[in-house]
């Protein structure tokens, strides 16, 4: 049986199981199962905190006569990929951060995490992050993965996250906090 024929033995039976006539309609689903459509919140807002460098990359920060202890200042872009009747969110937020500027340091942080936020509050993210200081040329990639809360206080919420960077460097610990009008 050549090419051509199978092609037009497999249409024939899809047009079979499933007639022109029905090609426009789509199955009834009952109401209890279908996709409710709810609002999605964009929770960015501005972040300050510290992180503490270990290992080879708190080594080569003193070789360049910097503290292992750096402050942040930064901004979060948040939005909500999904928002459940539950409460619980699934997020993507991209974290941008300057540290060092108490100490005429200029280090330059991005992250990108995929997150979740329970009804409650509680929430985790994970993802890739790139810091780089031109003064001590040094540069770091690693793996962020964070965990907190947000607080809801009226209108406006707090987050609190502690991260952990995984690197070859070593582990770096950031404590971060800010606020968003919602």
């Amino acid at each position: 049986m050549s090419f051509r024929n199978v092609v037009l033995r497999a249409l024939a039976l899809v047009l079979l199981a499933f007639p022109p006539s029905l090609a426009g309609q789509a199955p009834e689903v009952p109401e209890d199962k279908r996709v409710v459509e709810l609002p999605r919140q964009t929770l960015s807002g501005p972040r300050f905190g510290f992180t503490t460098f270990t290992g080879e990359t708190a080594e080569a920060r003193q070789n360049a006569d910097l503290s292992n202890v750096m402050t942040q200042f930064g901004w979060q872009f948040e939005t909500q990929i999904v928002s459940l009747e539950s409460g619980n969110q699934a997020l993507m937020e991209w974290v941008v951060l300057l540290g060092g500027l108490e100490s005429d340091e200029y280090n330059l942080s991005v992250a990108w995490l995929a997150g979740y936020r329970t009804e409650s509050g509680l929430e985790f993210g994970v993802g890739p992050s790139l810091s780089y200081n031109p003064q001590a040329e040094i540069r770091t990639t690693s793996l962020q993965v964070f965990g907190g809360t947000t607080l809801p206080f009226g209108e406006m919420y707090v987050p609190l996250n502690v991260g952990v960077g995984i690197s070859d460097g070593g582990p770096r610990i950031t404590t971060l906090i800010g606020w968003i009008l919602g």
